[in-house]
């Protein structure tokens, strides 16, 4: 996506030059235009960058680069709204950073700060991704769930270590209804993937995505091997019927 806004940047910079729009307002219509607000009517799309919320983030070679938010029911989704971080370069704005949130706050590091976005999940749980300036570019560096009833985080995602030589592991957390564990593992096509020595009090819901892609029409059954589809990295998601925590151990096994 941000190669296409930097080469949209030069036939964009006409537009930019006939908006009454101040150069950051402008800067964000033109990022507005190349992202989300294609759907909008564009009457919609200039005043929702008209009237976003424009902090300074700092100056990267001599720009000013800028920190966006921008509300609007047609660009939003049911909760969460876009976010930019715009170099304001003269005639040609640079899109560093491109997502949708609910909130986002800065921690300081040089050159740029940090960018730490809250996205809503769910009534129970917020996305907190965390990102850097590196190489021209924010990129995530770090991502969290976090329970909004008691501020509990865990990792997005868990990658699978399996000991040198050993095609299973065993993984352990502790969830409830909602409050999942993913872990992640690479797999090709043909192998097979199984469950077994589930101990919990509670019972588990074993989901396995492929990519975006639910894989399995129906959760994995422990002690049942599933033919794995294609080669990519998979991901399994625990997940119970349980109210409050409740602690489980299961084992991966990848042949």
């Amino acid at each position: 996506m941000l190669a296409s806004l930097l080469a949209a940047a030069v036939a964009a910079a006409p537009l930019l030059a006939a908006s009454p729009l101040d150069t950051d307002h402008a800067a964000v219509l033109y990022a507005l235009q190349n992202d989300v607000g294609g759907g909008c009517p564009p009457d919609v799309t200039r005043k929702a960058a008209h009237d976003a919320s424009i902090r300074s983030l700092g100056h990267v070679g001599g720009d000013d680069v800028v920190l966006a938010s921008v509300e609007s029911p047609c660009i939003c989704g049911a909760q969460n709204c876009p976010y930019y971080v715009i170099r304001l370069t003269a005639g040609n704005p640079r899109v560093l950073l491109s997502t949708f949130g609910i909130s986002a706050r800065t921690r300081a590091e040089s050159p740029l700060p940090r960018i730490v976005v809250d996205a809503h999940d769910s009534a129970l749980v917020v996305d907190e991704t965390t990102y850097a300036y590196r190489d021209g570019k924010y990129v995530g560096v770090d991502s969290v769930r976090v329970r909004a009833s008691d501020n509990a985080r865990k990792p997005q995602e868990v990658p699978v270590r399996f000991a040198a030589g050993a095609s299973s592991a065993r993984l352990s957390g502790s969830i409830a209804n909602g409050w999942f564990d993913t872990y992640t593992f690479a797999a090709g096509k043909g192998q097979k993937v199984q469950v077994d020595g589930v101990s919990s009090k509670a019972h588990l819901t074993l989901t396995l995505f492929g990519g975006p892609d639910v894989i399995t029409s129906r959760p994995l059954t422990p002690g049942v091997p599933f033919t794995l589809p294609k080669s990519t990295t998979y991901r399994l998601m625990v997940d119970c019927d349980a109210d409050h925590d409740t602690p489980y151990a299961l084992t991966l096994a990848i042949r």
